[in-house]
């Protein structure tokens, strides 16, 4: 009896030390949630949010953020062709490619010239990262204080 009793303590303090470290690490999980949300401004979060409300809304954020630097991306894009090519009907062009009608030819077409931009549109690209980008964070911040 002593003896089960004993394993019994034993695998008690092994339980406790286990859900003491997913404490910690859900603490630790929250903790970067709120952070994370805090840093892209994410808007409608409570402090006392769940862990799950607040992964949505940094979810929506996030997907916002991304739209907002292809809109800022592209309209640059648009920016630097219509100062090389004045006069340039940027109507035209926003209605996508100018393809023929055959469907295969099309794909092969649309990737000759997305393989012709890489190297110039990476260039491009370059110019405008800072302003589209938000900076990362510095890494000599460390870990938020649990």
């Amino acid at each position: 009896m002593e003896k089960e009793a004993s394993q019994a303590a034993e695998a008690s303090v092994a339980v406790q030390a286990v859900l003491e470290a997913e404490i910690r690490e859900h603490n630790a999980l929250q903790s970067t949630a709120r952070t994370t949300c805090e840093a892209l401004e994410v808007r409608g979060v409570e402090s006392g949010s769940s862990l799950r409300s607040r992964l949505i809304a940094l979810s929506g954020r996030i997907h916002e953020r991304l739209r907002e630097a292809l809109h800022t991306g592209v309209k640059h894009a648009l920016a630097v062709v219509s100062s090389h090519y004045t006069g340039i009907d940027l109507e035209a062009v926003s209605d996508g490619y100018v393809m023929a009608e055959d469907d295969e030819k099309v794909e092969e077409e649309v990737m000759n010239l997305v393989e012709a931009a890489e190297a110039p549109g990476t260039m491009l690209a370059s110019l405008f990262e800072e302003e589209v980008v938000p900076p990362t964070p510095s890494t000599d911040a460390g870990d938020p204080e649990f």
